[in-house]
Order: C-alpha cells, then sequence, then structure tokens
C-alpha cells in the first residue's frame, strides 16, 4: 500500500475542498513511480498547506511492506 502526502505551499491559502493532487498523482503513474493510482494501489492521499512567498508543492510518498 502506499500513502501520499501533498504539502502546498501558496502565497494565499485555497480553500480545503479546493486542493487537488490528481495531475500530481497521474504523473506519479505515467513516470512509472507507482504501478497506478487505484484504492488498492494507494491507501490514502492527505493535502497540507501553508503560506510562502513562492508557490511550491512537495509530494511524499510512503510505501508500506
Amino acid at each position: 500500500p502506499v500513502r501520499i502526502v501533498i504539502h502546498h505551499t501558496r502565497a494565499r491559502l485555497a480553500d480545503p475542498d479546493g486542493l487537488s493532487g490528481k495531475a500530481a498523482i497521474d504523473g506519479l503513474v505515467e513516470n512509472g513511480i507507482l504501478a497506478d493510482d487505484s484504492a488498492k494501489q494507494v491507501t490514502e492521499v492527505r493535502h497540507l498547506q501553508s503560506k510562502g512567498r513562492e508557490e511550491t508543492t512537495t509530494i511524499v510518498i510512503e510505501i508500506a511492506d
């Protein structure tokens, strides 16, 4: 199982229901980092955000044995 944490840094915080990591997760699948993005493979996706001057996105992937 894989758990994914996506940390967004933004100048202006977004509404929590407006955060999405779909494009990032699709990119992980397309580049072979994840086999697929099914519920069997990815058991959890969390979004965090903080204020900052530069907008960045950090993705942490935890793979459990």
